[in-house]
């Protein structure tokens, strides 16, 4: 069995903490990112940053792949980034409407 890179030890602690603080706490329905486990509604500005952490982690992923494991989690992120899409392109589309600070 080959050992992991520091990258992949480093990218999985960043999995971690992704999921602890921003996927667990996805939508199952809308895909939105709530503010806070406790309110039921998002800001257009966390759910353009989570959505960008999330794509980056899947990025890093792909590019560091070494083993199965790593292509698993860069396909899982690319999932959620998926469920992500129409809401960014709503957000774009809407873009001239929405005043950002």
């Amino acid at each position: 069995m080959r050992s992991r890179s520091n990258s992949g030890v480093r990218l999985d602690y960043y999995q971690r903490i992704l999921y602890s603080t921003i996927i667990k706490n996805q939508h199952a329905v809308t895909g939105l990112i709530p503010a806070s486990p406790d309110q039921g509604h998002a800001w257009i500005r966390d759910n353009v940053y989570a959505a960008m952490s999330i794509w980056t982690l899947a990025m890093a992923y792909k590019k560091n792949a070494d083993l199965d494991e790593d292509r698993a989690k860069a396909y899982e992120l690319d999932q959620v980034i998926i469920k992500l899409q129409p809401v960014m392109s709503c957000f774009h589309h809407w873009n001239n409407v929405i005043q950002c600070v």
